[in-house]
């Protein structure tokens, strides 16, 4: 478990963080065909900090085996949507000016 003190920022605009990634769907800088395939992922990140600030990384990654198993025919694989949804994390903390080292983690990707 990190020793960072773990806090989340005080506004979260899920629709502008789809547009963020929309548009680098766009610019062809993420790997799958369809935008479609990262919806669910993005909206993942910020429901999980918006639902769960003070969950531990370690519940996070919990909660993120329990979302990617109950993907029907995930299009993204495992180790792919854990690093998106950390570059969804990273990107919420830089739009908010929050700290970036409090930001979450998976435990598997460390």
């Amino acid at each position: 478990m990190s020793s960072v003190a773990r806090s989340i920022p005080a506004v979260i605009n899920v629709e502008a963080e789809v547009n963020y990634w929309r548009e680098k769907h766009v610019a062809d800088e993420l790997k799958s065909a369809s935008f479609g395939h990262y919806i669910p992922w993005i909206k993942f990140a910020c429901d999980s900090l918006i639902t769960h600030p003070k969950a531990s990384d370690e519940e996070r990654e919990e909660a993120f085996q329990h979302q990617y198993a109950a993907q029907i025919m995930a299009k993204l694989s495992v180790d792919d949507a854990r690093k998106f949804v950390e570059d969804v994390w990273e990107h919420v903390y830089l739009m908010s000016q929050h700290d970036q080292n409090a930001r979450p983690r998976l435990s598997a990707s460390a």
